[in-house]
C-alpha cells in the first residue's frame, strides 16, 4: 500500500491506518514520524493537542492537517474523535484478554461460534455458493483492514483450483472493479456490518452479483445486495466478536473445502 499516494480504504479503523503507516513507509517519512508517534501516545490522544504533536514531532501544522486528510479525516480533533470509536470496537478483545481464565473462555466461544455458524450455514448454501464462485466470469473478494488476510488465504489455494480471485481492499480505487460486469460476483465480507455501511455509496455503482457475509442482522445494510449470508444467529451489528475474528476464516476454509471436493479434485 502507498500511504503517501492517496487516501486509506473505508472501513479501516485508526489503529488499523495507522498501522499500516507504519508496516509500509520509510522510518524517515513524515507520515511514519507522526503515525508512530500517535500509536506511541495511543491511550492519551485525548490530551494531545496539535500543537504539542506539531512541535514533539517537529514537523508544522500543515503537515499534520495534510496527514489527516489523507487518512480522510477533516481534522486533528476528526482524529482523535475515532480513537474513541476503536476503543468501542476493541473492548471485546481487551475484556476477553483480563480474564484469568483466558484459555478456557476463549475456547468455549470458539466452540460456540464454530457450532452456531454450522447449524446456521448449511451444506446447500456452501456448495451454492462456491458454484457461484466457479461460474462468474471475475470473483471480488473485499474486507475491511481487519479481515483481508482471511481473505488472502482463501485467494492463494484458489489458483491451485484454477480459479483466479481478486481481493480489494480499497474498492473506490479499484479500476478493476469499477469496471465489473452483471457476470461478475462481488462478495462483500463484513461482519461487524461496519464496512459494508461505508462501502455502500462505492458499491452501488458498480454491476454484477452482490453477496454480503455478515454477523450483522440490521436490514439497512442489507438493502444493497443481492443475497445475505448470515454467520451468526445473533445479531453482532457494530459489535467485535468472535465471529469477527474467527469466524471469518472458520467461513472461508468451509467454502474452500466445499469448492476444492466440487472443482478442485481431478476427475478421470
Amino acid at each position: 500500500m502507498n500511504t503517501q499516494a492517496r487516501p486509506f480504504s473505508f472501513g479501516l479503523s485508526l489503529i488499523s491506518r495507522l498501522c499500516a503507516i507504519v508496516n509500509d513507509s520509510s522510518p524517515s517519512s513524515v507520515d511514519y514520524v507522526l503515525a508512530d508517534y500517535l500509536l506511541q501516545h495511543y491511550n492519551n490522544l485525548d490530551s494531545l493537542n496539535i500543537y504539542e504533536f506539531s512541535e514533539t514531532c517537529s514537523v508544522p501544522r500543515s503537515s499534520i492537517h495534510r496527514f489527516c486528510k489523507k487518512l480522510s479525516y477533516e481534522n486533528f480533533r476528526d482524529l482523535k474523535c475515532s480513537s474513541h470509536r476503536d476503543q468501542k470496537a476493541y473492548t471485546y478483545f481487551t475484556s476477553l484478554s483480563e480474564k484469568q481464565d483466558f484459555r478456557t473462555y476463549l475456547s468455549l466461544q470458539i466452540t460456540a461460534m464454530m457450532d452456531d455458524m454450522n447449524a446456521i450455514l448449511s451444506d446447500s448454501l456452501l456448495l451454492e455458493l462456491a458454484m457461484k464462485i466457479h461460474d462468474a466470469s471475475s470473483v471480488y473478494l473485499l474486507s475491511s483492514y481487519s479481515s483481508i488476510s482471511a481473505l488472502k488465504d482463501f485467494q492463494r489455494p484458489m489458483i491451485l483450483c484454477q480459479k483466479q480471485i481478486h481481493v480489494v481492499s480499497s474498492p473506490q480505487d479499484s479500476i478493476q472493479l469499477k469496471q465489473a460486469s452483471p457476470k461478475d460476483l462481488i462478495l462483500v465480507v463484513s461482519a461487524m456490518g461496519r464496512y459494508a455501511e461505508n462501502i455502500n455509496p462505492v458499491l452501488t455503482a458498480i454491476k454484477g452479483e452482490k453477496i454480503l457475509v455478515t454477523a450483522s442482522h440490521q436490514n439497512k445494510i442489507h438493502a444493497t445486495y443481492d443475497q445475505i449470508i448470515l454467520i451468526s444467529s445473533m445479531d453482532c451489528h457494530d459489535r467485535k466478536t468472535a465471529y469477527a475474528k474467527y469466524g471469518i476464516s472458520y467461513f472461508f476454509d468451509m467454502l474452500y473445502s466445499f469448492y476444492y471436493r466440487r472443482f478442485g479434485i481431478p476427475h478421470p
